[in-house]
């Protein structure tokens, strides 16, 4: 693959990461949200805002072997 080609996955899974991240806080400013007791850990912790995070994490990783392909150390 192509530094430019990893750089757009990258780019693209860092913002459907921020996407999920986003979505259960904007549910919750809303009032559409499901609301847990306070103090219950489950705040929002959503199986969508673990997904936000593997893919915050992935972008991550691809764009670091991008950068290390293009040379930049």
């Amino acid at each position: 693959m192509t530094t430019q080609s990893l750089e757009h996955i990258a780019l693209f899974l860092g913002i459907a990461g921020l996407a999920c991240f986003a979505w259960p806080i904007m549910m919750r400013l809303s009032g559409k949200g499901q609301v847990e007791p306070l103090g219950s850990g489950k705040s929002l912790r959503s199986p969508l805002w673990w997904a936000g995070f593997l893919l915050t994490i992935a972008a991550i990783f691809l764009q670091r072997i991008a950068s290390q392909q293009d040379g930049g150390g």
